[in-house]
C-alpha cells in the first residue's frame, strides 16, 4: 500500500525544477537589459524567451504524464490485486523506494560536486578543477572503469581548454593560485 506521507513526488520535483530553471532565466533576463550594446543581448535573449515559451509546454506534458502513469497504476492495481497477494506489493513498493533514495543521493551528490567545482574552479583553475571533478562526477553517476576514470578527464580537459583558447579565443579560468605563479 501507498504511504500517505509523501510531500514531494516526481511530478512536483520536475516542476518545481522547471520554475526554478525559469526563475534564474527571469532574473539573468533583467540583469541582462542593462547591457547598452544591443548585439551584446542578441543570443542572450533569443536563449531567454526560448525557455519562457517552453516553460508551458514542460509543465503540461509532466501533467499528461503524471495523468497517464495514474491511470495505468490503477488498472495494474486492479490486476495486481486478483493475481497477487498484498504482501509482494509491499515489497515491491519497498524496492522502488530504494531505488528512489539511491537516485536522489546521486542527485544531491552531483549537484554538490558541480557547486564546488564552480567555486574551487576561480581557485585552482579550470585544468586542474576539470581533472579533478570529472572523474568524481563520473563515480557519482556510476562508471566503473579506471582507464575512463582516469584517460577521459585529461583528454577532455586538454581538447576543451585548445578549443576555448586556442580556437575561439576566448580564455579559461586560470585561478589564483597559477596568476601569482605566471
Amino acid at each position: 500500500m501507498k504511504k500517505q506521507g509523501k510531500i514531494f513526488t516526481v511530478f512536483s520535483h520536475k516542476i518545481i525544477v522547471a520554475t526554478g530553471i525559469l526563475i534564474l532565466t527571469l532574473l539573468y533576463f533583467i540583469d541582462v537589459s542593462s547591457l547598452n550594446n544591443p548585439e551584446d543581448k542578441l543570443l542572450v535573449n533569443s536563449v531567454i524567451w526560448i525557455i519562457i515559451l517552453l516553460y508551458p509546454i514542460i509543465i503540461w506534458q509532466e501533467w499528461r504524464e503524471k495523468n497517464n502513469k495514474t491511470s495505468e497504476k490503477a488498472g495494474i492495481t486492479e490486476q495486481l490485486l486478483d493475481d497477487v497477494n498484498l504482501t509482494d506489493q509491499q515489497g515491491e513498493e519497498s524496492d522502488d523506494e530504494e531505488t528512489s533514495a539511491r537516485l536522489n543521493k546521486r542527485i544531491f551528490y552531483f549537484m554538490l560536486s558541480t557547486f564546488l567545482y564552480l567555486v574551487i574552479m576561480n581557485y585552482l583553475g579550470f585544468i586542474i578543477t576539470t581533472i579533478i571533478y570529472m572523474p568524481i562526477l563520473m563515480l557519482i553517476l556510476g562508471t566503473t572503469s579506471k582507464k575512463i576514470l582516469i584517460i577521459l578527464p585529461i583528454v577532455f580537459t586538454i581538447l576543451l581548454y585548445i578549443l576555448f583558447n586556442n580556437l575561439l579565443g576566448i580564455p579559461l579560468p586560470q585561478g589564483l593560485l597559477l596568476q601569482e605563479v605566471f
